[in-house]
């Protein structure tokens, strides 16, 4: 395929838009990554949903990024078409599952000692959680694709960068796995999508803040040992009454003054509730 022209150029932001994310049911993962030449970019949940998934229990989960997160496009020459850009390499490549460190308590800020990647997944693994199996597939408009091989050994994860996520990093410039990588970035070249499979363990059933702030089951209350019976007080005999005289008589009750006179207090209560609910396609021609 021969490209006459740039159409569209660079466009790179490291932040994510925290205020447009999308509320996860549970631990949301998504898969951020950019090429050598930063012309493809995911940084967050909220800009490819689409390629996310809710990591629930242990068990085998994929991401995904496909071209629609390409800021470039060329202009083939044989068909006219816009074509997103080839992607090679990878500046950033991790795998980010949102608040699963937190969850599961091996979030890495002010540990004591855990300083290093390494560290932080040695605090990963001391609770139990594991990943494994990180399988990497490159696909093409063409209908090819390509496993990338991955040196398990040098896979880093945890709470890498101390925010309570849980990181899977295969490839970061900026990160250890620079000096030490897991993969030959030079393999990766594609057109259409790049995903990522690994499989998680030690975080099926109760996550341990869940567990710390469970309550305590309260011990029944032991019996209460009976009164003794009061004896009844003894009543002194009324005093014989002498029949009222006159135009107005005194009216007697024999209920006036008992609780039970038919007379309750009504207590009315109103609630009102109100739920809120918020809320890589690309087509390279080959010859």
């Amino acid at each position: 395929m021969k490209l006459r022209k740039l159409i569209a150029g660079m466009a790179v932001s490291a932040v994510a838009v925290s205020s447009l994310a999308v509320a996860a049911s549970a631990n949301e993962a998504f898969l951020m990554y950019t090429d050598d030449s930063w012309l493809w970019g995911c940084w967050s949940a909220a800009e490819f949903p689409a390629g996310t998934v809710d990591v629930t229990a242990d068990g085998t989960y994929s991401v995904f990024v496909d071209s629609t997160i390409s800021t470039a496009q060329a202009e083939d020459e044989e068909t006219g078409e816009l074509v997103p850009m080839v992607a090679n390499g990878a500046m950033v490549f991790c795998v980010d599952i949102d608040g699963l460190a937190t969850d599961y308590g091996f979030a890495s800020a002010g540990v004591d000692g855990v300083v290093t990647s390494a560290d932080k997944m040695k605090l990963c693994n001391d609770n139990g959680v594991y990943i494994s199996d990180v399988k990497i597939t490159t696909y093409n408009a063409d209908g090819t694709s390509s496993d990338i091989a991955v040196d398990q050994s040098k896979v880093l994860y945890g709470d890498i960068e101390g925010n309570g996520k849980l990181r899977i990093e295969i490839q970061n410039e900026y990160g250890d796995t620079a000096k030490d990588p897991c993969i030959d970035k030079s393999t990766i070249s594609f057109d259409e999508k790049i995903e990522v499979t690994f499989t998680i363990s030690g975080i099926s059933g109760v996550p341990a803040n869940d567990a710390a702030e469970a309550p305590a089951e309260e011990a029944p209350a032991e019996d209460a040992a009976p009164a003794e019976d009061a004896a009844p007080a003894e009543e002194a005999p009324a005093a014989d009454t002498a029949p009222a005289t006159g135009d107005v008589a005194a009216a007697t009750d024999s209920s006036k003054g008992s609780p039970d006179t038919g007379v309750a207090d009504v207590a009315v209560v109103a609630g009102l509730g109100v739920v809120a609910a918020g809320a890589l396609i690309v087509a390279k021609k080959r010859k």
